[in-house]
């Protein structure tokens, strides 16, 4: 056996034990996820009420955390989340998915027509009609409802979710690289040909390009005996996310000569603060078993934060733009006000997760 050989087996033999103390044993830690939902919606909350003020708020550090990495951090969760649902309970999967989705999603959208106050028609009617059946980002490149284009993504990711289920490893693996492929091409695109944001995207391309973060985290519930490599997977999906927009921002400085010493402080402070985010998103989903669980009266707490995450993501924006009709402009205001009609919506609306909880 040549001594490369010998060292790779070494190398493997000591990356394969670091996974083995990362991912852990016992049940899936249901509430770590739950506070991890609502920390990771309540950072794109954040990112938009930004544009919203002009008064100095913490939410410029939370910011940092970059609100599409907490995007990808709902995928991956979400992945795992259905991958257990229809996993251990498939009868019925359809319906649980509906009840989830649409109450919430129906008053957000509801809310939005009240706040827009605009005139009833039928161009109005085929784009509510788009969006109720999930085809916005499909037909269109916009959503009514401005942060649903990721639950339109969702939805149609939970819809494939019973032929993915039947599929094998390698073919969920292929999937997964050839999408992450197709994302890291469009995320060159974006800065080389100024392509659109995922906000912007039309012809359901966004299930092409975003795909790969959810089917990793649904591959984590599916294979328990692989668990070390999809937990490698993971890891190395995130990193190279990250480090990707890295070169690509230091790319940036360099042909336009913006190499500061002020220009590199900051960008070294926000990929930094990305790396944290990124971080503690795959701790909480690889190494979840190993969080400790929480007390009973922490367990409600968490769990009623992660079920407000929905309404909160989806109704925030709406919100805010109410806030600034009303002259509402301070971040202390906007960020309760956005936290009030979400534990409302989920109240008055969120028939399933109340069930769920009790």
């Amino acid at each position: 056996m040549s001594i490369i050989t010998i060292k790779c087996s070494s190398a493997y033999s000591r990356t394969s034990a670091i996974f083995n103390k990362i991912i852990g044993e016992g049940t899936i830690n249901w509430p770590a996820l739950a506070l991890a939902r609502f920390l990771l919606s309540f950072i794109v909350v954040a990112a938009h009420i930004l544009e919203f003020t002009d008064t100095p708020s913490p939410f410029a550090w939370l910011n940092r955390f970059g609100g599409f990495n907490a995007i990808l951090g709902f995928l991956l969760i979400s992945g795992l989340s259905i991958g257990k649902s229809i996993q251990q309970n498939p009868q019925g999967y359809h319906r649980r998915r509906a009840q989830r989705v649409y109450p919430v999603y129906l008053a957000s959208i509801a809310l939005q027509y009240i706040v827009l106050q605009e005139g009833f028609g039928w161009k109005l009617l085929l784009v509510l009609l788009a969006n109720i059946f999930f085809l916005n980002q499909v037909v269109t490149d916009t959503s009514y409802v401005g942060p649903a284009w990721t639950l339109a993504l969702e939805v149609w990711l939970y819809a494939l979710a019973p032929l993915f289920l039947r599929l094998s490893f390698k073919v969920l693996l292929a999937l997964t690289l050839a999408s992450f492929g197709s994302y890291l091409a469009y995320t060159c695109a974006r800065t080389l040909v100024q392509a659109p944001y995922y906000a912007g995207v039309s012809y359901g391309l966004n299930l092409v390009f975003l795909s790969f973060i959810w089917v990793a985290g649904f591959m984590l519930a599916l294979f328990e005996k692989k668990q070390k490599k999809i937990s490698f997977l993971i890891a190395a999906l995130l990193f190279t996310h990250w480090a990707s927009t890295f070169a690509i921002q230091l790319a940036y400085r360099v042909k336009n000569n913006q190499l500061s010493t002020a220009n590199i402080r900051e960008d070294l402070t926000n990929f930094t603060m990305e790396a944290i985010c990124l971080g503690l998103v795959y701790y909480v989903v690889v190494a979840n078993r190993r969080i400790p669980p929480f007390s009973a009266v922490t367990k409600r707490a968490v769990n009623l934060l992660g079920n407000i995450s929905y309404p909160l993501y989806l109704s925030h924006f709406t919100v805010l733009i109410l806030c600034r009709n009303l002259a509402i402009h301070h971040w202390a205001l906007l960020a309760v006000s956005c936290l009030v009609v979400a534990a409302l919506i989920y109240w008055i609306f969120d028939f399933y997760s109340k069930k769920r909880v009790a």
